[in-house]
């Protein structure tokens, strides 16, 4: 990030704000669409952009040329058209109720369908704007959490073309686990019936022009699954979906991995350092006490904005291009570091929760580490501050 960029934001008065790297995101959209193919490129933009903030998330996409983003309930579609410059496809993936038909009609979203009733009211809500909602069926091939079967979703197919204001544009469904595994047997399984589906409907006389399944680790290790669209998730912000999914790319294809950049840095400025004597315990339930004359640092971000509890005493952050360890248990507003090893450490200072700072870095794998769970957690979890796009 420019010095320019980084006196603007200290300058702003903010307690704690996240960094978009716009040029990291232009890399791995790079990256994804060679990947991809011929399949459409879309990007998943749910849960505020996986953490890093809707608006900038979004505004660097479309200009990076993504095809599609996709987000997860209608209230993300209705802000995703609002922050958009221009019109790119938008696609629903997740829950949608009745009640949301004319939020998502209105945003002007393709959906996806697997509730009869759902179909009737987005019928009501096209119709009565004079539109079509383009809707994609999704079948249940082994996950067992959203879907149908084959032959309810070709009953539901024909209730989509008895009704007006619907044209079925697409069939897709999601894997297990083909991130978690190097063995991708199960996976292949699932692509089976979902063209077992797409032939059924042939059969029945619906040409579907969108047969889609194929999410970060399979875009990136499995040409078969990328269909006509790619969903695209955690590998767009730069950060590899597993280690399993590295393995699985050097033994399946023989050459070193794409490179991905992590795009999201998260910041706070020290609220108080203050002298503390050998002995004394810091933070609720005593949990930690210091053995030496210490300088500890207060820093405003704790379990609400998203800095897990589970990294009380056991998690860093950086302080002048030095580790400096949390002390204590996490707060709900607030956590507390040692900055007695961090020479001439003062409140304003910048503290790097996640990043790069000088020679050292938090990465979010280091994170989901600490916290024992993934790293799609841990940044999708970031919330109550403020962000900027910022280039490098």
């Amino acid at each position: 990030m420019s010095v320019t960029a980084r006196q603007t934001l200290e300058t702003a008065g903010l307690a704690s704000w996240r960094e978009v790297s716009a040029s990291a995101l232009l890399h791995n959209v790079g990256t994804l669409r060679a990947l991809a193919g011929t399949a459409k490129l879309g990007v998943v933009v749910k849960a505020d952009a996986y953490g890093h903030g809707l608006a900038p998330a979004c505004a660097a996409f479309v200009d990076a040329g993504v095809d599609w983003l996709v987000v997860n309930f209608a209230h993300e579609a209705a802000a995703v058209r609002a922050v958009l410059a221009r019109d790119v496809p938008l696609y629903v993936c997740g829950t949608v109720f009745p009640h949301d038909a004319p939020t998502l009609v209105e945003a002007r979203a393709r959906v996806v369908l697997y509730d009869p009733l759902v179909a009737a009211a987005l019928s009501a809500a096209s119709t009565a704007r004079g539109v079509v909602t383009p809707v994609h069926l999704k079948i249940e091939t082994g996950t067992n959490r959203q879907g149908l079967p084959v032959g309810d979703a070709l009953a539901l197919a024909m209730q989509v073309r008895a009704l007006g204001g619907l044209t079925l544009e697409g069939l897709t469904t999601h894997f297990a686990d083909i991130e978690d595994s190097t063995d991708h047997r199960f996976a292949h399984g699932q692509l089976a019936v979902l063209h077992e589906a797409k032939r059924a409907l042939a059969a029945a006389g619906f040409a579907v022009p969108m047969v889609h399944s194929a999410n970060s680790a399979a875009t990136i290790l499995d040409e078969g699954t990328r269909g006509d669209l790619v969903r695209v998730g955690i590998a767009a912000y730069g950060l590899w979906p597993s280690k399993e999914t590295l393995a699985a790319f050097s033994e399946r294809h023989g050459r070193a991995p794409p490179t991905l950049v992590p795009a999201l840095s998260w910041r706070a400025r020290l609220a108080q350092v203050k002298d503390v004597p050998a002995g004394a315990y810091v933070g609720y339930g005593r949990t930690f006490r210091t053995t030496r004359a210490s300088r500890i640092a207060v820093v405003p971000v704790g379990y609400h904005e998203g800095y897990d509890r589970r990294l009380s005493n056991v998690g860093h952050v950086l302080v002048r291009g030095q580790r400096a360890p949390v002390r204590g248990r996490v707060c709900m507003n607030m956590l507390m570091v040692d900055v007695t090893d961090v020479p001439g450490a003062a409140a304003g200072d910048v503290a790097t929760l996640l990043g790069v700072d000088g020679d050292e870095r938090v990465s979010a794998e280091q994170l989901a580490s600490w916290m024992g769970t993934i790293h799609y957690e841990v940044v999708s979890r970031i919330n109550g501050c403020q962000q900027a796009l910022l280039a490098p």
